[in-house]
């Protein structure tokens, strides 16, 4: 026959559960928001108008006057970033122009990513185990490419707007790494 202490417990355990899937997608779990220059633009619209209108051959400080950045604030592109982002690919070559190779040109430029972003995150409970993530808002790039201090190429834009929702179960973050990491004492 089985206890009285372990039928309590087993009726607890029941209860919880059926509580818990009770309160799916109400179950809220703080989520964030992950921002960044925000201060630069007003709008994505104010953002897009503004490297619009930055010409080829603009001088790199009017640029970045611009869009309110300063040089030491940005991501600065190696040479394959360079070359993806203007020819489409790391093994893409550039067309010789006025003589200059293809090493040529390429030594010659330099570039940066500003990255324009706001996306918020809300997490809930779908179920006892599983855990759903809605994220929205905008997540942009900025990459300029320059040459001798002049904009070589017109600002490319990537990104776009966020709207994506990711699932996933408690089981997802317990891994042997993570109990490891818990378990062990601090030095």
């Amino acid at each position: 026959m089985l206890s009285s202490s372990y039928l309590k417990n087993l009726l607890s355990l029941l209860v919880v559960t059926a509580s818990l899937s009770a309160c799916a997608d109400k179950m809220p779990v703080p989520g964030g928001t992950g921002a960044l220059n925000q201060t630069c633009f007003n709008s994505i619209a104010d953002m897009q108008a503004r490297i619009l209108s930055m010409p080829v051959g603009m001088p790199e400080g009017q640029v970045f006057n611009r869009l309110c950045i300063k040089r030491e604030t940005l991501t600065r592109l190696n040479r394959q970033e360079i070359r993806t982002a203007l020819l489409g690919g790391p093994d893409v070559l550039f067309s010789s122009a006025d003589g200059e190779t293809d090493s040529q040109i390429i030594e010659s430029l330099y570039g940066y990513k500003l990255p324009y972003k706001s996306v918020k995150s809300v997490h809930g409970f779908t179920s006892p185990v599983r855990i759903r993530t809605d994220e929205t808002g905008y997540d942009y790039t900025v990459t300029l490419i320059f040459r001798e201090g002049k904009l070589f190429s017109r600002p490319i834009l990537t990104g776009g707007v966020v709207d994506n929702v990711t699932s996933g179960t408690l089981f997802d973050f317990i891994t042997p790494g993570t109990v490891l990491n818990y378990a062990a004492p601090a030095p």
